[in-house]
């Protein structure tokens, strides 16, 4: 949202003098005073607002506050300014910003040698009419994947129908709807002498029994620098490997592409051993996970996300998250691995903003977290979704929203905008469960299990025009349209490719600049249509992609 309010500041000239006389500033002051022994080393400083988005000669104004290792604000720092792209943004020496042309910049504040920063956009003029702009120069995002839960009804569907189906479902996921990231689920209960999946799936005991099981961790021993590996047993999450995992790493290199594997810690009961109260030991478990997973696999997760819906437990909060990544990060950086680290992963969504703010007071969290998560389920508004997209452009990391049954298009779109998404995951791949509430990609019909039928759930055909075309490593640009009727979304993608995704809100034509020449073809889809092509239209440097949409829905302009 753009923020002009340089005139409207409480730091106005006369409060900026006043605060040089009385705590003798030598740059800006800090927002906050802090009380009786709030002083000491700078342990994070915090920058507000996070994100500024102006026009060209368009100025904001910066505030930074500087805090100690108990996070108390510290009165008397020397703020220095900086920006890592002048030609985009300046800065004065009292945080002042000054946009100069299009582009992107970090502008960043150090105190006490801790930076604290705020992600500056500069855009062009949008354009007027029915008009969609293209901005190569304003850059977003990266994107690194679409994901699914590794579900495809290996364990609950007719196995006489699964060993039919699975072929065909797989190559699906991945050619026909473009998913790219695989969710992978280990669960609190698999640090346990028993081994409650095998006996589960060799028929020993029924399902609700091994159920009961799921989250019932025992401690392998006292000591959490000494792993006893009688006390884990994984073969719960290698049948999703094997089933899931494996294939689907085959079929993504035999696109020329990698599969990119997010662990999923999951803990939805309480037990008399937590994880959660022992950060120590929650590293000690991913570390012998990892190690199973190279010795047995030879690979190891891309990334490890701390908690599924920890606001949905008793155990887990903002704190005992942060603490375990930290615990987690030292111990698995020891050993050798690196792995990106995704929270909080919280079914409210506007809890994951709240639940970061406190994350982030931690010292050393910054170091490994790599992606704010959230789910749907509530909590969501524009404000909300617009402040988690802010978050993670201040902090420089990325956000994913890692689950929602019934999210289609719609959200899709919205998280990649105000969000700010690099990920993005409706939930699991495919499933026999009747009915189609929104949390599959692929619905399985195995009423006749010698003839089972799989279909794309209802919102998955209009997913798959973001999917197929968006792919790993593309750059969100800058765009905007002339036409409420009309949203866009542009990318570039690492192989130079543009592509524009349209979300429409109703029939209408409309013209694409600032495309580089070259040929594009169209695809769209509509409640109707279940994705139909345009003629191909080849266009000069500086030309216009001339679209006609025949109703509401999601037309993708790409280069050949």
């Amino acid at each position: 949202m753009r923020d002009t309010s340089v005139s409207t500041s409480p730091y106005s000239s006369h409060f900026l003098l006043l605060c040089f006389a009385l705590l003798g500033c030598t740059s800006a002051c800090s927002e906050d005073s802090p009380g009786p022994g709030g002083s000491g080393l700078v342990s994070r400083v915090a920058v507000q607002p996070g994100t500024v988005t102006l026009e060209p000669s368009e100025t904001s104004h910066l505030i930074a506050t500087a805090y100690d290792a108990d996070d108390r604000p510290l009165s008397g720092q020397s703020i220095t300014w900086s920006t890592d792209n002048p030609s985009v943004a300046s800065v004065s020496e009292s945080g002042l910003v000054m946009a100069i042309q299009p582009g992107s910049a970090v502008v960043s504040a150090t105190a006490g040698g801790v930076r604290g920063s705020s992600a500056v956009t500069v855009t062009p003029v949008p354009p007027t009419g029915q008009n969609v702009a293209v901005w190569p120069g304003v850059t977003y995002q990266t994107i690194v994947g679409w994901e699914g839960t590794a579900q495809i009804g290996h364990i609950e569907c007719d196995q006489t129908a699964y060993a039919i189906y699975k072929n065909q479902l797989l190559d699906r996921l991945v050619n026909e709807l473009g998913l790219t990231r695989v969710r992978i689920e280990t669960r609190s209960g698999f640090e346990n002498p028993t081994d409650w999946f095998t006996r589960y799936i060799t028929g020993e005991i029924d399902r609700p029994t091994w159920r009961a099981q799921w989250y019932q961790a025992v401690n392998d021993n006292a000591d959490p620098q000494s792993a006893n590996a009688a006390g884990y047993h994984f073969s719960w999450l290698d049948y999703d490997i094997d089933h899931v995992v494996t294939p689907l790493r085959a079929r993504m290199a035999a696109r020329g592409e990698r599969l990119y594997i997010n662990l999923t810690y999951v803990d939805f009961a309480n037990s008399a051993f937590e994880h959660a109260a022992n950060p120590l030991e929650y590293g000690e478990y991913m570390l012998v996970l990892f190690q199973h997973l190279q010795q047995k696999y030879g690979w190891v997760p891309d990334a490890i996300e701390i908690i599924l819906e920890p606001d949905n437990t008793q155990a887990w909060r903002a704190g005992q998250i942060a603490a375990a990544i930290v615990a987690a990060g030292d111990r698995l950086k020891a050993a050798g691995f690196e792995p990106d680290f995704i929270a909080p992963a919280t079914t409210n969504a506007s809890n994951a903003v709240s639940w970061f703010d406190e994350m982030v007071k931690t010292p050393r969290v910054l170091e490994y977290l790599t992606d704010l998560s959230y789910h749907r389920y509530s909590g969501v508004s524009t404000a909300t979704i617009e402040a988690i997209g802010a978050r993670a452009a201040q902090y420089g990391i990325r956000s994913a929203m890692l689950e929602h049954i019934g999210s289609g298009y719609v959200d899709l779109h919205m998280d990649l905008s105000l969000g700010r998404n690099s990920t993005w995951q409706q939930f699991a791949m495919g499933g026999c469960a009747p009915g189609d509430p929104g949390g599959r990609y692929y619905l399985i019909d195995a009423s006749v299990p010698t003839n089972p039928k799989v279909t794309l759930a209802s919102r998955t055909h209009l997913l798959r025009l973001y999917f197929q075309y968006i792919r790993p490593g593309a750059v969100r640009l800058g765009a905007a349209s002339g036409d409420g009727r009309f949203d866009p979304l542009a990318f570039r993608n690492a192989n130079g490719k543009f592509v524009v995704v349209v979300r429409t809100t109703a029939a209408g034509t409309f013209r694409v600049q600032g495309l580089p020449g070259g040929t594009y073809g169209l695809r769209y889809g509509t409640a109707s249509v279940n994705g139909a092509d345009l003629p191909d239209v080849t266009i000069p440097a500086g030309g216009e992609v001339p679209v006609s949409m025949p109703d509401a829905g999601v037309v993708t302009i790409y280069q050949r």
